[in-house]
């Protein structure tokens, strides 16, 4: 397995607790469900897998790997992955919209349609690839989304998107 096999689930925070617990920053459509057997993804790339043991309130989890645990508190900002096939299993199980496949209207016209949707940790992009071949991505937030239904994404105000 590859890292590119991966996805980011969330981060880990710096200072464990004399418990051993890290704090955990979840990123956009995480599931507590998915704190259970993942991937730490270390700035050099090192990756260790691990049992997450427990899970307290406002997300501070204890891995049962100390060494790992240790070395994710000391570096700050670990990812914290899974891969991609078990998340996209989970979110079929929860029938969560991914909206690809669905066109891009922008003045009552279709100038592509959504290829994939990515998380930026900060919220979600719709990856988009437009008629010239060209992609856009424009982020999932009410300043640039009118409406999203079954089969296509309401846009406004990308211009500015258009033109990079």
């Amino acid at each position: 397995m590859l890292i590119s096999d991966l996805v980011e689930i969330g981060k880990l925070g710096k200072l464990m607790d004399e418990d051993g617990f890290i704090p955990f920053k979840p990123g956009i459509d995480f599931q507590p469900d998915f704190l259970e057997n993942v991937f730490l993804v270390f700035k050099n790339n090192s990756v260790r897998y691990v049992t997450v043991e427990e899970v307290k309130k406002n997300y501070r989890i204890k891995i049962d790997d100390v060494e790992s645990a240790k070395l994710a508190a000391n570096e700050r900002n670990v990812k914290v992955m899974l891969p991609k096939s078990v998340v996209e299993s989970f979110i079929k199980t929860l029938d969560i919209d991914d909206h690809v496949g669905k066109e891009i209207i922008f003045n009552s016209e279709v100038i592509g349609k959504v290829v994939e949707l990515l998380n930026n940790s900060v919220y979600d992009l719709l990856i988009c690839e437009l008629k010239n071949k060209q992609e856009l991505m424009i982020p999932l937030l009410d300043k640039f989304i009118l409406d999203i239904n079954d089969e296509n994404i309401t846009v406004h105000g990308i211009e500015g998107l258009m033109e990079l």
